[in-house]
This record gives structure tokens, sequence and C-alpha cells, in this order.
């Protein structure tokens, strides 16, 4: 299936290790611009210092390309689960800011899928690709 270039948003399930359960989250893919600044701005070098900016740039970069999540992936003490979608009866308009105080993790690794491992090397990986080792004796 060809990657689709569009504005469409994608979606990517995760297994969230806190709450036991998996979730699914909706993002837009970034423009070449994003993929750009967020590469430059891994690492800064000031002088003789260099600084990692690793997890404040992954968190701020999930938090552009993060436009929703799956019902049921949320909830808060007082209100219970929250939704993304703004014609659900339990939409919370904080969504974003909730994440990103609570569950920057998520943002994190929004970021790592979409700008750090898109791709894959192409090798195969099942058993039945592996090559054949005669045996010595």
């Amino acid at each position: 299936m060809p990657r689709e270039l569009s504005e469409k948003p994608c979606e990517v399930t995760f297994s969230d290790r806190i709450s036991g359960d998996n979730m699914t989250i909706f993002y837009r893919l970034p423009t070449t611009e994003e993929r750009i600044k967020y590469s430059n701005s891994l690492i800064t070098r000031k002088l003789n210092k260099i600084k990692s900016n690793i997890g404040e740039n992954r968190i701020a970069s999930g938090l552009k390309i993060i436009k929703g999540f799956k019902e049921g992936a949320f909830s808060l003490p007082d209100t219970g689960i929250i939704s993304s979608d703004p014609a659900a009866s339990n939409y919370d308009p904080q969504w974003k800011e909730h994440i990103k105080q609570y569950a920057a993790d998520v943002l994190e690794m929004l970021a790592v899928h979409v700008f750090d491992a898109p791709l894959g090397t192409g090798e195969a990986e099942s058993d039945d690709d592996e090559e054949e080792v005669e045996d010595p004796s």
C-alpha cells in the first residue's frame, strides 16, 4: 500500500504500559520544514557547550502534529473519560494541555514514531527469509 501524501490524519496505536491498554493517536504528517526544524533542534551548541534538547523537542513536535485520540484513551479524576472530538459530549477543549502535563511520554513516542523512525531498512523480518547455515560437523 502506498504512503498517502495528503492532509488526511494518520493514526498509530501504542501499547500503554501505564494503563495496561492500547491507545490510538491521530496525527498529521509533518511538513518538510517541520522535519528539518526537528532534526536541527535536537542538539544546540553555544561556544564550547553542547546541549541536548531531545525531550523538549519531542514534546513540542508531538504537540504540533497530534490531532486527537480514540475515545477511552484518557480520563481525568473529576470528569472521567475525555474526548478530543468537539462533537462528543465529553469533549475537553484543553485535551492537549492535559496530555502535555500528564502524558508527555505519549507526545514523545509520537515524535519518535513520526520524526525519528518512520522508515525501516527494508530487510525481511520473517524467519522464511533467513539464510541457511550449514552444519559445521
